[in-house]
């Protein structure tokens, strides 16, 4: 596949004796000070919300998605930036969020940038915006100047069959479709026994485009906006886990966003 379209991803270019004492500097201090503050929201979960937790818990025995061998296949990713509404995500232009915590924005602007009638102009600000998935879907609604005509919320608690029915319509061109999930469930909370991986994950909650599905083999396209992953493909299974895990902001399981478009002739 040519990816010469998408943006480059980060690429970690500091001196390997930086590294590793950003490294020493976050296990022994940083890492720690999270754990300690983090304490009596982990008490409270532990006592009066566990269903938050046990996701968390449960992705600390999970190889990290990325090491499937599907993750960043050429071949297949090409499949999908060559059918019509990858195509357009290409004209578009992909972005990575601007900082950490600007994901729904960016992924609104990705959203938004693959509708030809949306100019630059009218595409909302790179800052930070909605944090759940209600809120992402409202905020779309206004910042489309009407060329998004409704949106769908599909929870993960709506159910597999719900949840598939909308990644379907990913590659129909009269809809987009965004994911908010919990990242720690794709790529692993880490061993427990470091303190600080328990919060860090709970809080992992993460938007991005879904550009694709490739039913045939149960494969979703993601673009991610941290620019530390870019353009996957992750089984729909794990991805469809990812969402079913509760938002701690909602109270309410993660979700689909699906967007439907009014006509785009120009």
């Amino acid at each position: 596949m040519d990816e010469d379209f998408l943006p480059p991803a980060r690429a970690d270019t500091s001196p390997w004796a930086l590294r590793a004492a950003g490294g020493l500097v976050f296990g022994l201090v940083i890492g720690p000070l999270i754990a300690l503050l983090c304490l009596p929201i982990l008490l409270f979960l532990g006592l009066f919300k566990r269903e938050v937790l046990r996701p968390v818990v449960r992705a600390a025995s999970y190889d990290a998605f990325e090491k499937t061998p599907y993750y960043k296949d050429p071949a297949r990713l090409g499949r999908v930036f060559a059918t019509p509404v990858g195509q357009l995500y290409r004209r578009g232009g992909l972005e990575y969020q601007a900082r950490e915590g600007y994901c729904s924005v960016a992924t609104q602007r990705n959203l938004l940038k693959s509708l030809p009638l949306v100019l630059p102009s009218q595409l909302p600000p790179a800052r930070g915006g909605a944090a759940t998935a209600a809120q992402f879907a409202d905020a779309l609604l206004r910042h489309s100047h009407g060329l998004v005509t409704s949106t769908q919320v599909v929870y993960g608690s709506d159910g597999v069959d719900a949840f598939c029915a909308a990644l379907r319509l990913a590659n129909d061109e009269n809809h987009r479709v965004a994911v908010n999930f919990l990242h720690a469930t794709l790529s692993g909370t880490g061993p427990l026994w470091l303190p600080w991986n328990l919060p860090l994950g709970v809080v992992s909650g993460h938007f991005s485009n879904v550009v694709g599905f490739l039913d045939d083999e149960n494969l979703v396209a993601i673009f991610d906006v941290n620019d530390g992953y870019g353009a996957y493909l992750v089984d729909a299974t794990r991805l469809f886990e990812a969402v079913c895990a509760v938002d701690i902001s909602s109270n309410r399981s993660r979700a689909l966003i699906v967007a439907s478009i009014a006509s785009q002739r120009v």
